[in-house]
């Protein structure tokens, strides 16, 4: 189980896509293509500049793969720590795994006398799977052929472990359990291996099985219910059921706006240890995961600058071009809805020019309220 999707290699340029075929870092890509644009404009402003005669193609470029060389540290740097989930959960499960340290390190009496009777109980339990081994055998073995090796059937175990699970015999349920995880790999069916996975559910383990099933089931389900699966995970402590809930709540579009983002974070400190570890580790992989795909996002942007960078066919300008563009500079501008013609008697802004009356141009005051 993962928090995002995998990432397979495309190309020698580190090019990433998911599983899909689709873009390496889609949450990355405005950033990237953003930083491209404004290369782009800084490449454009170099041609026109070695157009004009104010810069020599070698000056040009120089300064066309210094930009280049901006925009990928530029981009390297951000792409380093970015990711697209809020930084809320993964702050949020730092937290919550502190509290439970200090918490274990400064132990009330009464904590330790419920430690030492759980391991007490788990003593017992392997105790008795020593002892019962022949009866739980004997009740779930059975020989399909004669002179063979007695063997035991999924079907058996799970009458087996219903039995077990309904008289509140928790040896012969545990046993149970370790028989159908062993049986595993003999039940390719889709179906028996959900059997198997929903009777060797344990409220402080976490399956990520049971964790995909949880969220290919609920995704898409209405705010409403959603609430309602958080609130009864918490109030249950599986740890199955708060995982599915994180994963839910972080890949929520709303972000942290949601009501769901809001309880499962406020609802933390009220998540299995194994819960906690466990959305840790997934925590920091998919980040990682993140990261390296807006990495390569960004490897893809900067080797597209760097190319740009080199100006191919820009080249310094004839006396002839210079002599035309001087002519044409020399003309009194056109007024904005005034026709330049054929002939040009009056000339158009340039692009810097346009840019200064822009900026210098006062904002178009408040119309004034209208009579009433």
């Amino acid at each position: 189980m993962s928090l995002t999707p995998r990432r397979v290699p495309l190309g020698p340029i580190g090019v990433r896509a998911d599983e899909a075929g689709a873009d390496a870092s889609p949450a990355f890509r405005p950033e990237a293509e953003a930083a491209l644009a404004r290369f782009r404009a800084r490449r454009d402003e170099l041609q026109r500049g070695v157009r004009r005669g104010e810069l020599t193609p070698r000056v040009a470029r120089r300064l066309a793969a210094e930009a280049a060389a901006a925009l990928r540290s530029a981009l390297a740097a951000e792409a380093e720590t970015f990711s697209p989930t809020p930084r809320a959960f993964l702050d949020r499960l730092a937290e919550a795994a502190d509290d439970r340290r200090r918490a274990r390190e400064a132990a009330s009496l009464e904590a330790l006398q419920r430690e030492t009777n759980r391991l007490l109980r788990d003593s017992l339990i392997e105790q008795q799977l020593r002892n019962r081994e022949d009866e739980f055998r004997a009740r779930t073995y059975t020989r399909r052929v004669a002179g063979g090796d007695p063997s035991p059937t999924l079907d058996g175990l799970l009458r087996f472990h219903e039995d077990a699970s309904l008289a509140g015999d928790e040896a012969a349920l545990e046993w149970a359990r370790r028989q159908l995880e062993a049986f595993r790999p003999l039940a390719p069916d889709p179906d028996d291996q959900r059997k198997i996975d929903l009777a060797t559910d344990r409220p402080d383990r976490v399956n990520p099985r049971l964790v995909s099933r949880y969220v290919e089931q609920l995704d898409g389900a209405p705010p409403d219910d959603l609430e309602a699966f958080a609130r009864h995970a918490l109030e249950a402590r599986d740890a199955n059921a708060c995982v599915a809930a994180f994963v839910l709540a972080r890949q929520a579009p709303e972000g942290t706006a949601l009501g769901l983002v809001r309880q499962v974070l406020d609802g933390l400190s009220q998540f299995p240890d194994a819960a906690i570890a466990t959305l840790r580790c997934w925590e920091a992989d998919a980040r990682s995961a993140d990261a390296a795909a807006a990495i390569a996002e960004a490897e893809r942007v900067a080797s597209i600058a760097e190319q740009e960078a080199a100006l191919p066919g820009v080249a310094p300008p004839t006396e002839a071009e210079l002599d035309r563009l001087a002519r044409i500079e020399s003309l009194p501008l056109a007024a904005p809805d005034e026709p330049i013609g054929l002939v040009p008697v009056r000339r158009g802004l340039s692009p810097e020019e346009f840019q200064t009356l822009e900026s210098t141009s006062p904002e178009p005051a408040d119309a004034p309220p209208a009579a009433s």
